[in-house]
């Protein structure tokens, strides 16, 4: 799909393979990695299938186009019941509603959505706790 952008001519800090991810909860910077870490282990779930939707875009500031998920009730659930567990031990979260979506360019030179999403779906077998920090410039994720 980044590809198929860049062809339209697509400009913008694409998020490279490594980083790509879907955001249950943003914490942001400031948390308590004992309360996180505890919350998550109470979440309980079937692993599922995520399965690649539709593009769309987030009119934020500056933008951004990402791939939404097809049949996103299991998504949905297991953000619900992963919030609940933080708020439970006291840990701050954005309250942004959930919209179940992989980020894939940021600050986009154009909103493009009308490209095909390939069939393409993942098994959900357990969540993470990641960071995001910048070295050498780049912006890494990785598991806490």
């Amino acid at each position: 799909m980044q590809e198929a952008l860049k062809e339209k001519g697509v400009r913008g800090n694409y998020c490279s393979w490594g980083n790509l991810h879907l955001t249950l909860a943003f914490i942001g910077e400031h948390y308590d990695l004992p309360a996180i870490r505890k919350a998550v282990s109470e979440v309980a779930f079937e692993p599922f299938g995520l399965s690649l939707g539709h593009l769309g875009s987030f009119p934020t500031k500056t933008g951004v186009i990402w791939c939404g998920v097809k049949d996103c009730g299991p998504a949905t659930a297991l953000a619900t019941q992963l919030r609940e567990r933080l708020t439970a031990h006291g840990v701050a979260f954005s309250v942004q509603g959930f919209v179940p979506h992989i980020s894939l360019v940021q600050s986009p030179s154009a909103i493009i959505t009308d490209i095909d999403v390939p069939e393409a779906e993942i098994r959900v077998e357990r969540i993470f706790i990641m960071k995001s920090e910048r070295i050498n410039g780049e912006l890494v994720y990785s598991e806490i």
